[in-house]
């Protein structure tokens, strides 16, 4: 790679945890002019906007996960992962590509918080934007989008959460002029107003958006209004203390009051709160108990309507072979009139 393209076509990666709107960030750079790659991950119920990953990006850190042993999903509660040597031709090819084909181009892909002193080391004038969430509204999240790896040890996406966050606390401690941190929940109000602070801090041409791109009711956060939050403070106290540290070192932190830990542990302590998971789970047994006649019911006429399609079938058959006879019947029929013999035979028999 030539001099000139390190200093001036450093790309622009976001990273953070799953779940924390990167994807959000994503969209609105290549809103802004950043390429972000030609082939990109569809979109699916989790992301129904897409999830503008670079497909390449995404598979070589799958790569390198698979070959450590790791979650090709990146669940892991490793800060830093090592890229073996084997991966860096990959990763520089890969980069010079990039950087070739594009002057203002970069990537998101949450699994690149694993291997950020790597990319650092690769790509010394990078710049990273790292968005990050409240805690509880990622695990929600997580839970709701039913990842394989949590049902049975629900407390690991806690850990997963702590442990990207973390590293990225960590790396933004290392390299504060190369790092942009702030709480995704600012993109929900002025998106402009963010684009503007990136584009100062980096000094990047970032073109303004003629529309906005976060959508109501994409990112929930109903769990703010439960009693989950102040459970997690309870049975998980330092996913609030990297929180608050997060928000204390961002750019940009929340707008919302600051959290106060100690109303969160107390309130926890709730005798309603206690039990009321413990309700919720008896009820929807309760809810599954009286649906069960209803579903068995209902397998019945699935049955029964699958059998009368196949008669449906079965007749429309029938009468496509009817069909299928009488029009040749008539089609001989006609060619035997038109027949002179067959017109002789037929006056001969008239005489």
């Amino acid at each position: 790679m030539r001099q000139q393209d390190k200093t001036t076509h450093q790309p622009v990666i976001i990273a953070g945890m799953h779940r924390s709107g990167t994807s959000l960030t994503a969209a609105i750079l290549k809103k802004a002019g950043v390429n972000v790659g030609n082939e990109l991950l569809g979109a699916n119920t989790g992301n129904p906007q897409g999830h503008f990953e670079d497909k390449d990006f995404l598979s070589l850190h799958q790569e390198i996960l698979i070959s450590q042993g790791l979650s090709a999903e990146g669940w892991t509660t490793l800060g830093n992962v090592d890229v073996p040597q084997q991966f860096w031709a990959q990763a520089m090819a890969l980069c010079d590509r990039r950087t070739h084909e594009f002057d203002l181009w970069g990537w998101k892909e949450p699994r690149t918080t694993l291997f950020l002193e790597f990319w650092a080391g690769l790509l010394p004038d990078a710049q990273f934007v790292f968005p990050y969430r409240v805690p509880w509204e990622v695990i929600d999240s997580l839970f709701v989008r039913g990842d394989p790896a949590f049902p049975h040890n629900p407390h690991f996406a806690a850990e997963v959460w702590i442990a990207y966050n973390q590293a990225i606390l960590n790396f933004c401690q290392r390299h504060p002029n190369q790092t942009f941190l702030f709480n995704c929940d600012v993109l929900k109000t002025d998106e402009h107003q963010w684009l503007n602070c990136v584009a100062e801090k980096f000094q990047r041409p970032l073109a303004t958006p003629t529309e906005t791109v976060f959508q109501a009711g994409v990112m929930h956060a109903q769990v703010s209004n439960t009693h989950r939050p102040a459970l997690l403070a309870r049975h998980c106290p330092q996913a609030l203390e990297v929180y608050q540290a997060l928000e204390t070192q961002a750019e940009l932190p929340s707008q919302s009051p600051p959290l106060d830990i100690t109303v969160l542990t107390a309130a926890a302590d709730h005798p309603d709160w206690v039990l009321q998971d413990w309700f919720t789970a008896s009820h929807a047994q309760g809810i599954a108990a009286k649906m069960e006649p209803m579903q068995v019911e209902l397998q019945k006429i699935h049955a029964e309507l699958h059998k009368a399609q196949i008669e449906l079938q079965q007749t429309q058959a029938q009468l496509m072979q009817a069909q299928t006879q009488a029009d040749h019947w008539q089609a001989t029929t006609r060619a035997m009139a038109a027949n002179r013999l067959w017109q002789l035979r037929n006056a001969w028999v008239g005489v």
